[in-house]
């Protein structure tokens, strides 16, 4: 009897395993890993292969770099066992068809199951068969904790852990090394939800990572674990490869957002922190009142669940303010800890999103993690700096409306991260034009509060002259012992309300009272 191709729409495979409840389904992928040469092909056992239906979506989806194997390979399974058919999603039938014009006869294509055919569920019975045909198990999770305390426990390793690279369509691993890892240690699950995201970026490897599944399972019973976000993307890569996804208990903390130990302050408490914050920062009275309006508001809207970040924009010229806003929020609210900082104008263009986040599995540094994600883990401040925000790339833009929107973000291996009480502060040196012609009106949205700083008035900058000169006169004089003069230097420091910018200021002030020091010191 000559093989038939059962060509199914993805709505319609599971009309396709009712219609042919006596047949098994299998992967190629599955076959390849029980036998991958054609010299060895007598050695499958007459119950893995007789009367099976073989989906081949995958090697026609990763491109077919091994055209004469797979046409061969195709052919033995014919000749030697007995009722083997194929299916394949219908998406790929052209791209079949141009690959291997002559295994099927045209009437051998059955397109039955890309029609319009009303579906219904599975009888019992013939969901415990198809289960039997799929000897893999998937575990789904909602929270990411519960993945988190099963590798804490040595239960659990992610997927990039037994990869080692990839070149090109390969992915190269030491399947001698993983049973090592796997027997040793105990482990019981494998969490794949980082390659899952990687394949669904690049569909070339998702035939070598079914075959990498059935290798690992091979070994011993398995459990691979996924974010739930994710299973509609099993269901389309690999409608045969897993049994009926169990759910996993998710009544655990999520680890992100436990260890930093920090709840947001009382009303009462937040006050004060505003009122420290505006005392410490000259000038910009109006943007200082709204900020504590905006920071109370926020301590009430995240304790009653509905607002998880607090965002500030603070536009303006250099040197006015903004960066040390950031600064003193920071160091009053969690004192002696870092600010955590990332600076858009040391990246480039290309590739702005893995420094920020990480590099996908297999790229180069991938290990490494991104820069927001590093000092994320080694600060627990609670303040986020993104400086020189006109910088930034729409895929960053994108990035920071859905981190603003839910208040989480999920890295390039699959981890979620919660920033959930965060403040987040973004500066830049754009003028309201440029503001309004590059930044998306969903990402406007998405900010709490837009301030233009401005230059501070003459009246001002005395102040902080004056504050900063006899703070520093202070210090020289308990560490070095110089009585220093305010009056005598008074002149001098008077004169640099000329300037704008503040940073240039604090340089002036430093060179006029080092001036008279050195007087003293020699």
């Amino acid at each position: 009897m000559s093989p038939v191709l059962y060509v199914y729409e993805k709505n319609k495979l599971k009309k396709l395993q009712e219609k042919l409840s006596g047949y098994r389904f299998a992967s190629i992928a599955y076959l390849l890993y029980k036998c991958d040469s054609l010299a060895d092909m007598d050695k499958l056992v007459t119950e893995d292969i007789d009367n099976t239906i073989v989906d081949i979506t995958n090697m026609i989806k990763d491109g077919n770099y091994y055209r004469t194997f797979t046409e061969r390979y195709f052919w033995t399974l014919v000749e030697e066992y007995e009722n083997v058919h194929f299916c394949l999603n219908a998406e790929f039938l052209t791209s079949f068809l141009e690959l291997f014009p002559y295994f099927f006869n045209e009437k051998d294509i059955n397109t039955e199951f890309c029609n319009d055919i009303i579906e219904r569920e599975y009888r019992e019975e013939e969901e415990k068969e198809y289960e039997k045909c799929c000897p893999l198990s998937l575990y789904v999770y909602k929270n990411h904790g519960t993945v988190q305390k099963l590798h804490e426990d040595g239960t659990l390793i992610p997927i990039s852990s037994v990869i080692e690279n990839y070149q090109g369509v390969l992915l190269q691993y030491n399947i001698d090394k993983i049973a090592c890892i796997i027997k040793d240690e105990e482990i019981e699950y494998v969490d794949i939800s980082s390659a899952i995201r990687t394949i669904k970026l690049r569909n070339d490897l998702i035939f070598p990572l079914e075959i990498l599944l059935y290798r690992i399972s091979g070994i011993k019973e398995i459990k691979y674990s996924l974010e739930s976000g994710l299973l509609p993307a099993i269901v389309e890569f690999f409608p045969f490869t897993f049994a009926k996804e169990v759910y996993m208990n998710d009544d655990v903390d999520d680890t992100n957002e436990a260890k930093k130990g920090w709840t947001i302050p009382d009303a009462e408490d937040m006050n004060i922190l505003a009122d420290s914050i505006n005392q410490t920062l000259k000038g910009h009275d109006v943007f200082k009142s709204d900020f504590k309006h905006n920071l109370l508001k926020f301590a009430f809207l995240n304790k009653m669940g509905e607002r998880k970040i607090l965002s500030i924009l603070l536009c303006g010229e250099s040197g006015i303010g903004k960066t040390e806003f950031a600064k003193i929020a920071s160091q009053k609210m969690f004192s002696g800890e870092s600010l955590i900082k990332i600076n858009f104008g040391n990246y480039s263009n290309e590739g702005v999103l893995n420094s920020l986040i990480g590099s996908p599995l297999g790229y180069v540094g991938s290990e490494e993690g991104g820069e927001l994600i590093n000092k994320i883990a080694t600060s627990k401040s609670r303040v986020i700096l993104i400086d020189e925000f006109e910088k930034a790339t729409p895929a960053v833009y994108n990035f920071f409306y859905e981190l603003l929107e839910d208040g989480i973000f999920t890295d390039r291996h699959g981890i979620e991260h919660k920033l959930n009480g965060y403040i987040i502060i973004f500066t830049s040196n754009m003028t309201q034009l440029q503001y309004q012609k590059h930044i998306p009106n969903s990402l406007k949205s998405r900010f709490d509060m837009v301030y233009y700083f401005v230059y501070l008035p003459v009246e001002e900058k005395l102040t902080f002259i004056q504050n900063t000169a006899s703070n520093l006169i202070g210090k020289l004089r308990n560490q070095f012992g110089a009585e220093l003069s305010y009056d005598i230097i008074q002149p001098d420091l008077e004169k640099l309300v000329m300037y704008n910018n503040l940073r240039d200021i604090k340089r002036k002030i430093e060179d006029i009272v080092f001036c008279e020091f050195f007087k003293y010191y020699k």
